[in-house]
């Protein structure tokens, strides 16, 4: 019996792992394990470091975020990625140099460019088109990436922070992505079609040929509710989730005694990470299983009601992680599950436009909650209002899920995009 060879799919989703690893995990995640650093050194206030954060995602996801959508639509991801990359790494590189606010200004959004052309936007895309009947399982193993790469980032900044200081550690990690991403582009396909495939590594057969998805108008799509109470759900969980990530390092810096902060935050944002990737593998298991928009629910409930772990840590540090465990595997699932939704809700034919519709949306929420939050607790001294505001934002975000109609099983929506 004459062995098959391995389906080029497959590396697809090793170059999506590692590029959510260090887009995400690394770059998305890490960031703020150094604010505390620039707050001690430079003396800027919180809300000040935040609003960098807030300023790059609100101009690089509404701005650019339906235009990347296109680009990846029309051009294929590869292209894309690369200057994602280039930003990313060009971010990084830049952090390492800042001496003032508007040179931190031009490096979030550099930064947040890398994110919008080498995040989860193109990754997500090519993997839907190399996977149909496994693309559930496949996502939730690519975004297993960022919960590798966050769970790492905190001990290799840790480290490389001791060895080089905190701006050697950013050159280092510049160069990192640099020559990891780019090499890896090497070896990206749009399509399974292109080399003679079929999604899934399906046996070719004389019935069979291998077709673009049929296009689907954008218009019908923005004309269904699904579309509506997608984008504001995914709203909704991403801005506490963003609201969460940016500031748990500043405020567990406020919550423990000065001389384990740095451990501390080490330990609680890597378990957080780590339990990221059992979220990402249970909920990508079940959505191949079950009707994906409960999933998604019970995934937002998860985010929504571990929140308050957070407040009750103020008086017993160790629930920290207890709020690690559960955030993080609600965390995990979280992004991972739009674009499945996305694509049972609307098909694949106009899946890049959609998620760059939803994504640039998403980065409104993701990049003023945490600044919001940052504000609340420079002028009240404490976190406790801005992470009672988060939880009621992710639980609105299970609402809004829910309200998705569904007949026979299936997404109301999908019919009227279709017919």
């Amino acid at each position: 019996m004459t062995k098959r060879p391995l389906f080029y799919g497959w590396w697809m989703v090793a170059t999506a792992f590692i590029f959510m690893m260090l887009i995400v995990g690394f770059a998305l995640y890490g960031l703020p394990l150094f604010y505390n650093l620039w707050v001690a050194e430079f003396g800027w206030k919180r809300a000040d470091i935040q609003f960098g954060n807030t300023l790059g995602k609100i101009i690089a996801g509404p701005l650019l975020g339906f235009l990347v959508g296109w680009l990846v639509d029309r051009r294929g991801p590869r292209g894309v990625m690369v200057t994602g990359a280039l930003f990313a790494s060009l971010a990084l590189l830049g952090f390492s140099w800042i001496a003032s606010l508007a040179a931190l200004y031009v490096c979030f959004f550099s930064n947040a460019l890398g994110y919008l052309c080498a995040g989860p936007l193109p990754n997500q895309v090519l993997l839907s088109h190399w996977f149909r009947r496994l693309r559930g399982r496949v996502m939730g193993i690519a975004y297993v990436g960022i919960g590798v790469g966050g769970m790492l980032v905190p001990w290799v900044v840790f480290f490389l922070n001791r060895q080089f200081g905190w701006r050697g550690s950013l050159c280092v990690l510049s160069l990192l992505f640099a020559v990891v991403m780019l090499t890896l582009l090497l070896f990206v396909r749009r399509r399974p079609a292109e080399l003679g495939l079929l999604p899934d590594g399906e046996e070719q057969t004389a019935a069979s040929a291998p077709a673009a998805p049929p296009q689907v108008s954008l218009l019908k799509i923005l004309k269904t509710s699904a579309f509506w109470l997608l984008a504001a759900g995914s709203i909704f969980s991403i801005g506490a989730i963003g609201g969460i990530m940016q500031n748990l390092a500043l405020y567990i810096a406020d919550i423990v005694p000065k001389e384990a902060v740095e451990l501390t935050k080490t330990r609680v944002l890597s378990l957080a990470l780590f339990a990221s990737v059992a979220g990402r593998l249970t909920m990508g298991w079940l959505a191949d299983r079950f009707t994906k928009k409960y999933v998604m629910l019970v995934t937002y409930l998860i985010v929504g009601l571990s929140i308050p772990l957070l407040l009750a840590a103020r008086g017993q540090p160790e629930l920290l992680y207890v709020f690690a465990i559960a955030f993080g595997f609600g965390l995990g699932a979280d992004y991972m599950l739009i674009p499945l939704m996305a694509a049972e809700c609307f098909g694949l034919g106009a899946l890049s436009r959609v998620l760059g519709i939803i994504i640039m949306s998403d980065s409104i929420g993701e990049a003023t909650m945490p600044y919001l939050v940052a504000h609340i607790r420079d002028a009240t001294g404490s976190y406790a209002t801005g992470f009672v505001l988060l939880t009621g934002l992710a639980l609105a975000g299970a609402l809004a899920i829910l309200a998705i109609r569904y007949r026979d099983g299936k997404p109301v929506s999908r019919a009227q995009v279709e017919g």
